[in-house]
């Protein structure tokens, strides 16, 4: 009985039967340098609804911007029409044209619009693209503070008085404080001395600004 049927189907039936998207959705290389865009018009889609089975018909328009390779005109509408024995609702058969697309081309820019006929008193138009599709951001790890683990080994620090902190900081500001004039006034109390031809001996200070001139003793 199924030999019967299948020498009964048509090729196109058995085409559309068969056709795998990872082997029959061919695509080419983009041998252009330039961005162009690329719009196909499908209007012949047509799904089943997934509830009831009855067809559902829609346009499809596509867009997009090629990267590295296009797409077969012949191979996306086997593609397009692949979807008429399909129970699959709106959004989804939309959706999933969208993802195969994307992941087989990936272009620069992709959108794709499909307008579904009206049915029941419904008219639904579904629309992808790249504009819209929000990536989601990467998963930002929680910083959690390292805590220092205490040992046994560990001695604890030793406390000191206030009264011993403020007699160390006291010596240690007066002790500075001294020990700085006093390297200051030697430093600049010390005379630096130099002869010239005249036979005088000049005797300048860092702190004056001009030098003091003595006559040397003969």
């Amino acid at each position: 009985m199924s030999e019967e049927l299948e020498l009964e189907m048509k090729y196109g039936e058995k085409i559309l039967k068969e056709f795998d998207v990872e082997s029959d959705l061919e695509v080419w290389e983009n041998k252009q340098t330039r961005d162009y865009v690329i719009k196909i018009t499908l209007p012949e889609f047509c799904c089943l609804c997934p509830r009831s089975g009855y067809p559902d018909f829609a346009t499809i328009y596509l867009e997009y911007i090629p990267n590295k390779l296009v797409v077969e005109l012949k191979a996306i509408k086997l593609y397009i029409n692949s979807f008429m024995n399909r129970n699959i609702s709106h959004e989804d058969s939309i959706n999933e044209i969208y993802s195969v697309l994307e992941k087989k081309l990936e272009p620069k820019f992709m959108k794709i619009v499909g307008d579904f006929n009206p049915r029941g008193n419904v008219h639904t138009v579904i629309e992808i693209s790249s504009d819209l599709v929000v990536k989601k951001p990467v998963e930002e790890k929680e910083f959690t503070p390292r805590s220092r683990e205490r040992s046994f080994s560990d001695k604890p620090r030793e406390r000191r008085s206030t009264s011993d902190r403020g007699s160390s900081r006291g010596s240690s500001r007066a002790g500075g404080s001294r020990g700085g004039r006093d390297d200051k006034f030697q430093k600049d109390d010390k005379p630096r001395r130099s002869s010239n031809k005249e036979g005088f001996r000049k005797i300048s200070y860092a702190d004056d600004k001009k030098p003091k001139v003595v006559k040397k003793d003969k």
